[in-house]
């Protein structure tokens, strides 16, 4: 995958001073997306212009405020949310291109012994023996955690695994616990767990049982501002740093 100094080092558009004075965030961002608009950040500071500021959320909780009447200029959501935001008449047709595509993956704390998790019944085995398992609250809109639960319920785990559940808001703070060694198997979209400190990515969950959720960058308020965000977040230095996390093409 390109480095993370490749990614700094390419030349990135100026934006619009309007995309970065606004009280809502320029950017409303899937937590899948995080890190990726984080280096686009970094890339911006680095070169001194203007950074455009960026709310980081769940993808149902982000969807929500902007069909609550929330304006960001652009949105970094599933490709699902932001159909549903065009079903509103949010947003221009024209303005929206898919970014690349994730599974779920599970990160465990780096250094120690990755369960195997290579079949649905080694899966299940791995769930069965680890001490605390962390993944998003579903009822917080998010898409690895509604879709873990359901994989739990599918197991028939409900039950043997609820003493040993940790919900969190946002799934990247499931994926801290474990770098922290505060739980010892957390699930989120893989892109936020490669290359995050002290965790290892121990694999995606077995095909049988995996979500592949694709991404899509959308215009949400249209002007000059967000035609260029949307081209900073869709652009070649974009596609290197959501490859570098692991996102794959559609």
């Amino acid at each position: 995958m390109p480095s993370r100094r490749a990614v700094l080092a390419a030349p990135l558009l100026t934006l619009p001073a309007v995309a970065l004075a606004q009280a809502t965030p320029a950017i409303f961002a899937a937590g899948a997306t995080k890190h990726a608009v984080e280096e686009l950040q970094d890339a911006e500071r680095a070169a001194g212009r203007p950074v455009p500021d960026a709310a980081f959320d769940t993808v149902g909780a982000l969807r929500d405020r902007i069909l609550a009447g929330e304006r960001p200029a652009v949105t970094l959501l599933s490709a699902e949310a932001v159909a549903a935001i065009r079903a509103r008449g949010i947003g221009p047709a024209d303005g929206a291109v898919d970014v690349g595509r994730t599974g779920v993956g599970l990160a465990a704390p780096a250094g120690r012994p990755a369960p195997d998790i290579g079949t649905p019944e080694a899966f299940r085995s791995a769930l069965l023996a680890a001490e605390s398992i962390a993944y998003a609250d579903p009822a917080r809109g998010a898409t690895a955690g509604r879709h873990v639960a359901a994989v739990i319920e599918r197991l028939g785990l409900t039950e043997a695994l609820r003493p040993k559940l940790r919900l969190v808001s946002f799934g990247v703070e499931g994926v801290a616990m474990a770098g922290r060694g505060e739980v010892a198997l957390a699930f989120s979209q893989a892109t936020e767990i490669i290359d995050r400190p002290g965790v290892q990515l121990v694999g995606l969950l077995p095909e049988a049982l995996n979500l592949w959720t694709v991404y899509r960058a959308a215009i949400v308020e249209d002007g000059a501002a967000a035609r260029a965000l949307l081209a900073l977040l869709s652009g070649e230095a974009a596609r290197a740093a959501y490859a570098r996390i692991g996102f794959r093409p559609v």
